[in-house]
């Protein structure tokens, strides 16, 4: 009989997972990628885990109401309570067993990965001739800083058409821009993609950023569907079989394809909020050190002025004299006398400044 290859059809194809390069910004998509799908096979496994303990304590629970109703000196009261638990009862059971057989066709239908497959149950090694024009892009024989010139080469070299690849929308119009210039099926311009799509993020400029994110990933399908054909992705005969099975797909790998997009996006915003946080927080560091070293005692001024008494902050805030030396005579003399002195260190509030000022003139 014929060898059935139909359950091969549907493997997500990311070996190569830890093939990243150093030099990029964000974390490599392939990784971005088998994070996401194993969160969601843990996803998967907890879902099942929940129905299953629910089933168990339900079944407990039925048993229990079983045993009850066998009992000969039950009254009529407790046992219709009895009946109508036992039929809420089977009314969960029915559901569980729903949710159960969902759980059961989802993960059936589920792309097989290299987390799945499975064990090697056997093996041997047979030698080929080396194939010709099967060379991956990234030669195993660049160092990274070799490796690193060509992406910045390429980056360089394309710059133009990677915007305008970027800005498009719809598969036919992708297509056809692949094909005008197929060597944009490349994992250089996936990096691209990403970079600049983090870039857009950062300025909070999220339609440019899904546009991007929507090219990177079709981008990555492309490169997978070539290396799980053996191919180069910049043939253009695998550049049209790719799109042609992605038109034809069915709703349930469209979903996963839409999935896939939206959770690489929430990561951009994750990592240009993070990126955002500590920019500010590295211009408030340089911000404090230089007012730090501009204060007369070594103290910041921002940071004394906040933790002042509210009343005291409102004279210093309007500038206001006779304020604070209303303050002095209400307020505890060493307690006024330590704010003072703090205000003094940090240079919010200069003694004798009348006479300084006087001094300055004459000279």
């Amino acid at each position: 009989m014929p060898i059935d290859y139909s359950k091969w059809k549907d493997i997500e194809v990311s070996d190569d997972e830890d093939d990243t390069h150093p030099n990029i910004d964000t974390p490599s998509l392939f990784r971005w990628r088998h994070q996401a799908r194993l969160e969601r096979m843990a996803e998967m496994k907890q879902a099942k885990e929940e129905v299953e303990d629910a089933k168990t304590k339900v079944s407990s629970r039925m048993q229990q109401i079983e045993d009850k109703l066998k009992q000969v000196d039950l009254d009529d009261k407790e046992k219709m309570k009895l009946e109508l638990e036992k039929a809420e009862i089977k009314k969960q059971e029915d559901e569980f067993h729903k949710k159960e057989k969902e759980l059961s066709d989802k993960e059936r239908l589920a792309p097989w990965n290299v987390d799945t497959i499975g064990h090697e149950a056997w093996s041997k090694s047979v030698i080929n001739k080396p194939a010709e024009n099967k060379e991956p892009e990234k030669s195993r024989n660049l160092d990274d800083e070799e490796e690193n010139q060509r992406m910045i080469d390429y980056f360089k070299n394309n710059e133009s058409i990677l915007r305008q690849f970027a800005s498009l929308s719809g598969f036919d119009k992708v297509e056809e821009y692949l094909l005008d210039h197929p060597h944009l099926a490349s994992e250089f311009a996936t990096s691209w993609l990403t970079i600049e799509a983090l870039n857009h993020a950062i300025e909070e400029e999220f339609d440019a950023m899904n546009k991007m994110t929507e090219q990177c990933i079709t981008v990555q399908y492309l490169l997978e569907l070539a290396k799980s054909l053996r191919a180069l992705p910049t043939n253009t005969n695998v550049i049209k079989n790719f799109f042609r099975k992605i038109r034809a797909a069915d709703a349930q790998y469209m979903r996963m394809y839409r999935e896939e997009v939206e959770a690489f996006q929430a990561r951009l915003r994750k990592r240009a909020k993070d990126k955002i946080e500590a920019a500010m927080s590295e211009m408030e560091a340089d911000e404090k050190k230089k007012r730090i070293e501009e204060s007369p005692g070594g103290l910041d001024p921002q940071e004394v002025f906040n933790t002042l008494p509210e009343e005291m902050r409102e004279a210093f805030a309007s500038q206001n004299v006779d304020a604070l030396m209303d303050i002095a005579s209400s307020m505890d003399e060493e307690v006024f006398r330590h704010h003072l002195e703090r205000c003094v260190k940090s240079g919010l509030w200069v003694p004798n400044a009348k006479e300084q000022e006087d001094e300055g003139a004459d000279a």
